[in-house]
């Protein structure tokens, strides 16, 4: 496939795009009350997730509640404390507890 020329100025594009469409800033009221709509969903989205992540983090054994996790963090942990819990009960010889000491040792590999 043949390469496409360069134009001379990179900025051409939005030179040309400016000029063209610059009568379309003319006013923000009419582009203001659909975004503010979108950032009000958008602030009740985190608020739920956020919320999910603490409910989260409040099931994981071992974990101090004042404990500072990223959501990341959380997320490893409660894989890895399911993994524990998931050999459990596929009877891989683990003694009930182990899984604790084990799942509190993760964390410290973290931190």
């Amino acid at each position: 496939m043949p390469r496409r020329k360069r134009s001379d100025s990179p900025c051409e594009y939005f030179d040309s795009a400016f000029d063209e469409d610059s009568s379309s800033c003319n006013s923000r009221s009419e582009t203001g009350v659909p975004r503010n709509a979108a950032n009000a969903r958008e602030r009740a989205r985190m608020r739920v997730l956020s919320s999910a992540f603490c409910r989260l983090k409040t099931k994981l054994p071992n974990i101090p509640l004042d404990t500072k996790l990223s959501k990341l963090d959380t997320l490893r942990l409660a894989t890895n404390y399911i993994k524990e819990l998931k050999s459990l009960i596929e009877g891989d010889n683990v003694n009930a507890e182990e899984i604790p000491i084990k799942f509190n040792h993760s964390l410290s590999s973290w931190q």
